[in-house]
């Protein structure tokens, strides 16, 4: 019975421990912001001008530049932080970018989500202009080479004139690139501050404590019943031998009292005849 209670006691007192972990676990909020992808044609060279290779730009959301640009917008947070605590996801056959951003309060998990998506547009913005002034800039230089090519040429000569075809196709390509549109995506879905937490149910942690309080209490009752069990048979046999051995003690006594067989009896009788008596010894004479 002592093993019993043993069990039960320890199993009550780890659900118990459960729930008071459930009251001390740090809560974590988890916001999520939906930002699509636009193609832009600069950016994606070697490609379908309608497709962007969503790999990559899963890794430029989570650059240092866009994590730096999304810090700079937000109090107290710093890049380590956002980088430790944001995870990107792409649905599959999408051009969608999901920020899962996890904070300490639900406010704030949404602040960090929001910011990373926009810093996100921001900086593949800023990256397409790059690239654009970068090429434009090469572009003016190769015409500014091949018309002062042109202007050494004689007029009417086939040279000039296949040097100038030359020079309107880069300035027809220099216009379309200077016109490339720099639409990056838009933030089609805001993240709002999460009503749940990321701690699991109280459920779990009680669950949890019955579980562990279920095996170590097993063991603990296992022990309690091979330390204390021998030593109590052995004290309880040992009171019903004793018990035994003095009722058994009182029966003979009573059984079998005292007696005194008779003079004239047949055994003294025989005993009698059997025993020889003892004659007097006589002295030794001295020198005789």
């Amino acid at each position: 019975m002592r093993s019993w209670f043993v069990l039960v006691g320890v199993i009550v007192l780890f659900a118990l421990i459960g729930a008071g972990v459930f009251m001390i676990y740090p809560q974590k909020y988890t916001a999520d912001a939906l930002h699509t992808v636009e193609p832009i044609s600069v950016l994606t060279s070697g490609s379908s001008f309608n497709t962007v290779n969503m790999e990559t730009e899963k890794v430029v959301a989570t650059s240092t530049a866009v994590l730096e640009r999304a810090a700079a917008q937000l109090d107290d947070t710093s890049v380590d932080a956002l980088r430790a605590n944001t995870t990107i996801e792409v649905p599959r056959d999408s051009q969608v970018l999901v920020f899962h951003v996890t904070a300490n309060t639900p406010a704030l998990a949404a602040d960090r989500a929001n910011a990373l998506a926009v810093a996100y547009g921001e900086e593949r913005t800023k990256n397409a202009r790059a690239v654009v002034t970068e090429t434009t800039e090469e572009l003016g230089k190769s015409i500014a080479a091949l018309q002062a090519v042109v202007s050494g040429l004689p007029e009417g000569s086939a040279e000039r004139s296949a040097t100038e075809l030359q020079v309107q196709s880069l300035l027809d390509e220099q216009a379309r690139i200077t016109a490339t549109p720099f639409y990056s995506g838009a933030l089609v879905t805001p993240a709002n501050p999460p009503q749940a937490s990321n701690r699991p149910s109280v459920l779990v942690f009680i669950a949890a404590g019955l579980f562990l309080g279920i095996l170590v209490g097993a063991i603990a009752a296992l022990i309690v019943s091979r330390v204390r069990g021998p030593s109590q048979s052995y004290r309880r046999t040992g009171e019903e031998s004793t018990a035994q051995d003095q009722s058994g003690d009182d029966q003979t006594t009573e059984s079998v009292g005292p007696f005194r067989l008779d003079d004239d009896h047949p055994v003294n009788a025989d005993r009698a005849a059997e025993t020889p008596v003892a004659r007097p010894m006589r002295a030794m004479k001295r020198g005789g």
